[in-house]
């Protein structure tokens, strides 16, 4: 499956930048899906109610079994880094997307103090940042309190595209935290 069909997949699932009615119609076109998905999962997924409450959910179980989450979880985090260490996004947005990273259970990212920290008061660098601010106020304001992201990120990097972190797609609950995926570091 293409990275950018996984990624679509997983964006509805989890509720993110995609509507019903747009994954609907993007079902219903997109001459690839079945190629793709394999006839019996496509047949299945053609086949739901998209009116249903329920429709993430029936579309997690259709997908999820073959979604390869350790490629998609790599090329999502990767891009983000990369976007981050060229600074081509706000940094306040980069940290609370690299957190919902961590919470999922990508803990090595915790190692960068903005994300370690985040939401600690009186520690965390969201409480100095904020989205009124424009990219360049955010990025000198970051460079003074943790000087050390965008080297962090980039050692991050280097461990991701070197398999030194393995991202392994496998996942465990965990009480208190749910859905938890697991990687090697090395």
């Amino acid at each position: 499956m293409r990275i950018e069909t996984a990624k679509l997949l997983t964006s509805f699932i989890e509720n993110k930048d995609c509507s019903i009615s747009e994954f609907e119609q993007w079902v219903y076109t997109n001459s690839e899906l079945e190629k793709e998905l394999g006839t019996d999962n496509y047949t299945d997924l053609i086949s739901l109610n998209f009116n249903d409450d329920s429709i993430r959910l029936n579309v997690k179980e259709i997908v999820d079994p073959i979604l390869n989450y350790a490629e998609l979880h790599k090329t999502e985090i990767l891009e983000l880094i990369q976007e981050l260490i060229i600074k081509s996004r706000k940094p306040l947005d980069g940290i609370r997307q690299l957190n919902k990273w961590a919470e999922k259970g990508y803990l090595f990212l915790g190692s960068i103090e903005s994300i370690g920290n985040f939401g600690e008061q009186g520690k965390s660098i969201v409480y100095s940042l904020n989205d009124e601010m424009d990219k360049e106020s955010q990025w000198n304001k970051l460079q003074k309190v943790d000087s050390y992201f965008i080297n962090d990120l980039t050692m991050i990097k280097e461990k991701i595209e070197t398999n030194r972190i393995i991202f392994t797609g496998e996942r465990e609950v965990i009480k208190y935290y749910g859905e938890q995926f697991k990687y090697e570091e090395k």
